[in-house]
């Protein structure tokens, strides 16, 4: 699991380009630090900014910007792990 702010995103789904990193987050599960519930979005649900992806809680509403190269980052570290 990953933490970013309020957020810990327990998985994540994405298009990767060539050079591994992540064109575009398709779906995300995340538990939020605020209500403590967890949340899960899909590609129609997230909003796509340039080199970043807006999560947001569904039951609170609590939103966050994450970088795409940072989401790219938590895969090759799991890769690793694995």
């Amino acid at each position: 699991m990953n933490t970013i702010g309020l957020f810990s995103i327990e998985r994540f789904e994405a298009v990767f380009n060539a050079a591994g990193g992540v064109d575009r987050v398709t779906g995300v599960t995340l538990n939020c630090g605020r209500c403590d519930r967890a949340s899960t979005s899909d590609d129609h649900a997230l909003v796509h900014l340039p080199g970043g992806t807006l999560v947001r809680c569904e039951h609170c509403g609590t939103h966050q910007a994450v970088s795409n190269a940072k989401i790219a980052e938590w895969d090759r570290q799991s890769t690793l792990e694995a």
